[in-house]
Order: structure tokens, then sequence, then C-alpha cells
């Protein structure tokens, strides 16, 4: 984002935040403050622009939130399927390289997952749009992938959302819980790229000990 000089710029100024840079900053309000808890006015303030340049652009705040989400989590969308489109590997292979993918994602944009925790505790119209759009998608491929893989004698379980509460709650804990992280010393710079590799290589291969038969540890032969 262009330097500013004082004062609040209008829509047409140069240095005026872009659509994506209004939106990823919305996104993160949201995630950190809650629907309730997040005022539009404030989120102006707080990127020295007119109070009046996000309702202009995006509407009200139902649907600011809708269209930050769709930002953020559409991003994610796309690399996952670009993941998707050059797998290595065996199935187990695959599988562990797009979770490794999947927390790596997550962890240079750690206000997706906080996005999901305040909306999941209790359900509503957000908790529907960000399932049916976001997480039903991959909760319908896990469950394809992990039920082939523990019928060909892989893996010891076909529950899907066993392992996408790993991967969002386990391995994504110190992630969206970014206060809590630091009391334990284990938190992640997400503009570190050398950081994040190496804590989501780390988390999914704990997460991939216990989720693998004996069978299939590196080494067995199992394909």
């Amino acid at each position: 984002m262009a330097s500013r000089g004082r004062g609040r710029p209008a829509a047409g100024d140069p240095a005026t935040p872009s659509d994506g840079e209004l939106l990823d900053a919305a996104l993160v309000a949201f995630a950190d403050r809650g629907f309730d808890g997040t005022s539009v006015r404030e989120l102006a303030r707080a990127l020295d622009v007119s109070h009046n340049l996000i309702p202009q652009r995006f509407g009200s705040k139902e649907q600011l939130w809708y269209l930050a989400v769709d930002h953020g989590f559409g991003r994610l969308a796309a690399e996952m399927g670009a993941a998707l489109a050059d797998p290595p590997g065996d199935d187990v292979a695959q599988l562990r390289a797009l979770v490794v993918r999947f927390v790596a994602a997550n962890a240079t944009r750690p206000s997706l997952l906080r996005i999901i925790n305040q909306e999941a505790a209790s359900p509503g119209p957000r908790l529907d749009f960000l399932f049916e759009r976001y997480i039903e998608p991959v909760r319908q491929f896990g469950a394809t992938v992990l039920a082939d893989l523990q019928a060909s004698g892989q893996v010891r379980t076909s529950s899907v959302a066993l392992m996408y509460f790993l991967m969002t709650h386990g391995a994504g804990g110190p992630l969206s819980l970014g206060a809590l992280a630091e009391r334990f010393g284990e938190t992640v710079d997400p503009d570190d790229p050398e950081a994040v590799r190496r804590y989501s290589e780390e988390a999914v291969e704990v997460l991939f000990e216990g989720l693998l038969t004996r069978d299939a540890e590196p080494g067995s032969g199992v394909n």
C-alpha cells in the first residue's frame, strides 16, 4: 500500500487502498472481533480512509462480511485446487502434501481459521455460508480419499470430521489462537516462509504418525 500524506484520501486518490486491501483488512477485523464486535467506521479510521468509502464500495456490514470471506477463502480454494492439479507420489504422499499445503496456507493467513472459530460456536446464516461454500467441498473430497485409503489398509480412520478438526484446530490451534500460542512460545511468523514450512511439515508429520497404519508407514512398501 502506498504511503500517504496527512488527511484521509478520497475514493479516487491513488493512495486509497484497493478493494483487495480493504477486504483483507475487513477479514482480519471480523476474525479478531467477530461480526457484532466489528465497526466499519472504526475499520475506516484504522485504514485512514473516509468513513463512507467502505460502504460505497461494498454496501452494508453484512455484505462486507460475505465479500471478505469470499475474498479470503476463495484464494485458499484456488491454492488448494492448484495443489490438486499436480499431486506428488502415491495416494498417501498426495494426501500428506495437501495437508501440508493447507496448514501452510492458513499459517500465512490465520484470519481464515479465526473466522471459522468466530462463526462455528453457534448455528447461523454465516456458518451456513462458510460450511456450504467452503467446508462441505473439503468434507466431500476428504471422505472419498480417506474411505479409499482405509479400504486399502493404509489409514486407521475414514472419519473426515476427525481429520478436519485435527488440521484446523490441532495443527491450526497455534495459528488461530495467537495470544495463547505466545504463552507457549510457539508462534509462527506468517511473513517467514521458512518458519511456515517448518511448522507445517512438523505438524503434519505428527498428525500422520497417528493416521497411518503400521503397514503404510514410510519404508513399508505399501502404495
